[in-house]
């Protein structure tokens, strides 16, 4: 990991770096809500945009906007200020990331909401760890809702000729039902075939950067993929979309979170703004790409270099 050297890391180090760079990778239309005003309106429906998730804000919005084609309407509550507590707990910090966890619980409350829905593993887990017995909304992995309405999306879905491989992470239950449901999902979808891999598992909860899929087993996924006949390699987070994306560059077959194949089959189509400059392949060239958007913001080539090398070529 490339961390920017003007700066020690920390908390605020690594939550500014989400902030800026979840902000100059959003698709056009994408909002979301930093904190809820305790006198605000009921909102039955809130999806969570987890920290990390920033690097990959077209994930919550295809979500989003799948959600708006069925008629559910769900903003989006983002940023550190609802971080759940794992990136506390990875550095040791466990009565911070449990303080962390319960105050994201008490920001969702005050949208008094039946659902809060995530797409993120590790806020699923820590969140689940963390409720309160007197849990006042359902907390769930946003494919369950899917699953849930799969009656109302199928009339929406068009044919899709795709044949995939499905990546997956089946340490736990939470994990299995995840990839129970991303399969179920897709193979709902006319005309998407799902081939089955023996390489396809990853390791742990899903891919990260900090223990990533090992490089023999990621070759022999995508080798096994190719010689299956597999155009696209289906991801179930945005943590396994961002360790993979870059294989694109190696073998013929598309790498795509499941939401972005479920949105082309219901007519939701969102630049992939973090695919599109890593697979440039060229840090300089993607900072040249994102000038555009940072300049009139204030920042420079030299601030914002080390967050893509952080963020996007790790």
């Amino acid at each position: 990991m490339n961390i920017p050297k003007v700066r020690p890391l920390s908390y605020g180090t690594v939550f500014d770096n989400v902030r800026i760079i979840g902000r100059l990778l959003a698709p056009e239309g994408l909002t979301w809500t930093t904190e809820l005003p305790p006198d605000g309106p009921q909102l039955p429906f809130i999806l969570h945009l987890s920290c990390m998730a920033h690097y990959t804000p077209h994930v919550p919005f295809i979500a989003q906007r799948i959600l708006q084609k069925m008629d559910i309407a769900c903003p989006i509550l983002g940023g550190p200020e609802n971080c759940c507590g794992t990136l506390h707990e990875h550095f040791g910090d466990r009565t911070l990331a449990q303080q962390t966890a319960r105050i994201g619980i008490t920001g969702f409350r005050r949208a008094k909401p039946t659902t809060v829905l995530s797409i993120c593993p590790d806020c699923d887990e820590m969140f689940s760890k963390h409720m309160p017995q007197s849990k006042s909304f359902h907390h769930s992995n946003v494919s369950e809702l899917f699953i849930e309405n799969l009656d109302r999306l199928k009339p929406l879905m068009r044919r899709l000729d795709r044949r995939v491989v499905v990546h997956i992470h089946d340490h736990n239950d939470s994990r299995k039902r995840d990839a129970e449901n991303v399969e179920t999902i897709l193979g709902a979808i006319p005309g998407v075939e799902i081939v089955k891999a023996n390489s396809r598992r990853g390791p742990g909860a899903h891919c990260q950067i900090l223990a990533p899929m090992p490089k023999d087993e990621q070759s022999a996924m995508f080798q096994e993929a190719v010689a299956l006949g597999a155009d696209t390699l289906v991801m179930p987070y945005h943590s396994c979309y961002r360790q993979h994306i870059k294989m694109e560059l190696q073998y013929p077959i598309k790498v795509e979170h499941y939401l972005s194949v479920l949105g082309a089959a219901v007519g939701v189509e969102v630049e992939e703004t973090y695919k599109r400059l890593r697979l440039l392949d060229d840090v300089d060239k993607s900072v040249a790409a994102l000038r555009p958007k940072f300049e009139p913001l204030g920042y420079t080539d030299a601030q914002i270099r080390p967050l893509v090398e952080w963020a996007i070529y790790c």
